[in-house]
């Protein structure tokens, strides 16, 4: 399996981050990469099954433009998830109750993240990234269901 620290640090040699030097770049993406389902899944010593779990996806995300990813929680489940972009989007994990959209997770204007997100009600939720600039954007992110 790759290496996705020296992945990311390679990927940063054809494509900078603007304001950032190569080695912050590198330990940036190497915080976030140990957040990231897959290598989480390996460094616990999870099941081998623990990857089929991971949804990865990387995609171009159009100007105004929104990705919305859903999956079924239970209250012994968490989600993880970690996204990157090259500009600015806004990010919030959502769900409907009754008539109305909740969002307990939001991230406004960032380009990396990610977390943990632990539900208190069993139902479907929605990662939804958003794009707001003029132009459109590459998007990479992951999230997997953990079992507690």
């Amino acid at each position: 399996m790759k290496n996705p620290i020296l992945n990311a640090c390679h990927d940063l040699q054809s494509r900078r981050f603007r304001g950032a030097s190569r080695a912050a770049e590198c330990a940036l993406i190497a915080l976030l990469a140990f957040d990231s389902p897959q290598v989480l899944a390996q460094t616990a010593g999870t099941s081998p099954h623990a990857a089929a779990n991971v949804k990865s996806i990387t995609t171009a995300l159009g100007s105004s433009s929104a990705r919305k990813e859903c999956i079924t929680l239970s209250t012994q489940q968490r989600l993880r998830y970690w996204y990157r972009a090259e500009g600015a989007v806004n990010f919030d994990i959502q769900y409907v109750e009754g008539k109305e959209t909740l969002h307990p997770v939001k991230k406004d204007k960032s380009a990396i993240g990610s977390g943990t997100f632990q539900p208190k009600v069993a139902q479907d939720y929605c990662l939804v990234w958003t794009n707001l600039a003029k132009r459109p954007v590459n998007l990479s992110f992951e999230f997997a269901r953990v079992n507690n």
